[in-house]
């Protein structure tokens, strides 16, 4: 009985590491789409698609190029370039690698955000070198009818 007992445990210990890496599996297979971002300077509007199903599409003011800065247990500041937006995945313009020249990829960031007709973000939340291209917009789904039964502004 005791023999039999951990044979029935080890299966099932078995069957469970089958079971988690045949989840591992599927959900690597189901991210591998491929993802195209489609950005249209004519219309200014993006359109977002994950392995040709399209994931998001919205106007140029939910999209920005920043300089992102990470610093290292030294105290050296490193950049990257990213391009960002709302309901879409980060991708990095710059690759895997972080520089230490802020000075370039700022222009780099600048000069690529101008010509793609997109915001561009510093490194720090309040700075100086940020360039506003796109302003929010009104969006009516976003408001609330006050003489309509919509939202709690209809109970004052």
């Amino acid at each position: 009985m005791i023999i039999y007992g951990s044979a029935l445990g080890n299966l099932q210990f078995a069957g469970f590491f089958i079971f988690l890496v045949l989840l591992a599996l599927w959900l690597i297979l189901t991210s591998i789409g491929r993802r195209n971002l489609i950005i249209d300077l004519n219309e200014d509007m993006y359109e977002f698609y994950i392995h040709r199903y399209l994931q998001r599409k919205g106007t140029l003011d939910e999209i920005y190029i920043r300089l992102k800065i990470q610093k290292t247990g030294q105290g050296k500041f490193y950049y990257k370039m990213i391009l960002n937006g709302t309901y879409i995945e980060v991708l990095s313009l710059t690759g895997i690698k972080f520089s230490s020249n802020r000075e370039k990829l700022e222009k780099l960031g600048m000069r690529l955000a101008s010509k793609l007709n997109l915001n561009y973000f510093d490194c720090v939340d309040v700075s100086s070198k940020h360039v506003i291209r796109h302003w929010p917009q009104y969006k009516s789904e976003d408001t609330v009818d006050i003489k309509g039964t919509k939202g709690w502004a209809s109970c004052i």
